[in-house]
């Protein structure tokens, strides 16, 4: 055989390899391992492959079968965020833990993007379902259904027995609290068609009727010092164990609280927490 055909076979012999061999986490961008690793981590066994096409187009296969994509690659309206998110959408507004410093800017509301299949996938694909993966759980003598799913129903009781000990400690907390609402509520949320985090029963409503809501508001309105008066300890209960606020939101929910892992996982590392991170090298497969 001369040296030319010789060299042409090894070439192709390279090229083969390189097609059959498995994508590794160095095939993703740092951003897109980093929030898959940290996916994975919030919520253990969702995510079941990651596949990578040869574009570097990335799809997140969840436990259901579902896959997303985890950046679609389309420029969207703020409006088309909250109604079509990719998953790279839904992780990309930081949020912060700790008290509220600031009024946030207009539109900026991490956690309101969510990419609906992906909490079907997690709690439930219709209220039947949903209903039949909840447990009750005492709250503040209250009792309501949680979701069992992925630690959510586990995390709420861990809040409950956190705030029951801050309310026999100071009883002045308690008008921050109660009534609350919650369990399995399958609706949308108002002047929309995305369903509520409620409907999953993954979220609890503190104090309704002391707590305001944006769309009861002037558009625009300073709550800045209304954010301030609420409890910064009743905060630090619920993101201790997962949850958000919506009094950080812009479009502010005071009385909102939502099962959250990721974004807390994702706030902690953002303030320089060593934190472990699940090994998604596994989990990644190059596609033609």
């Amino acid at each position: 055989m001369s040296i030319r055909p010789l060299r042409a076979f090894w070439l192709a012999a390279l090229l083969l390899a390189a097609l059959a061999a498995p994508a590794s986490a160095q095939t993703l961008s740092a951003k897109a391992a980093r929030d898959l690793a940290v996916l994975a981590t919030a919520y253990p066994g969702l995510v079941t492959a990651i596949e990578v096409d040869a574009a570097g187009r990335t799809t997140v296969v969840l436990n259901d079968g579902t896959r997303l994509p985890y950046d679609d690659g389309r420029a969207k309206s703020p409006e088309e965020l909250l109604d079509h998110p990719d998953i790279k959408d839904m992780l990309a507004e930081p949020y912060a833990l700790g008290p509220v410093t600031a009024e946030p800017a207009q539109g900026f509301s991490p956690g309101r993007r969510r990419v609906e299949p992906l909490f079907l996938a997690l709690y439930g694909h219709d209220k039947q379902q949903v209903t039949a993966n909840c447990r009750p759980v005492s709250f503040l003598g209250q009792t309501m259904a949680f979701n069992t799913r992925f630690g959510a129903a586990e995390a709420f009781a861990r809040v409950s027995a956190r705030l029951g000990q801050m309310t026999t400690a100071d009883s002045s907390l308690r008008r921050h609290l109660l009534p609350a609402s919650g369990g399995v509520v399958w609706r949308v949320i108002a002047g929309t068609r995305r369903l509520s985090v409620h409907a999953f029963a993954a979220a609890v409503d503190v104090s309704p009727k002391g707590n305001p809501y944006w769309r009861n508001l002037p558009r625009g309105t300073n709550m800045l010092a209304t954010r301030q008066a609420f409890p910064v300890a009743i905060v630090a209960a619920f993101e201790a164990e997962g949850f958000i606020w919506g009094g950080k939101w812009s479009e502010f929910d005071l009385m909102h609280f939502e099962y959250r892992p990721e974004l807390i996982l994702l706030a902690r590392l953002a303030r320089g927490e060593n934190l472990p991170l699940a090994d998604i090298r596994g989990l990644v497969k190059a596609v033609r």
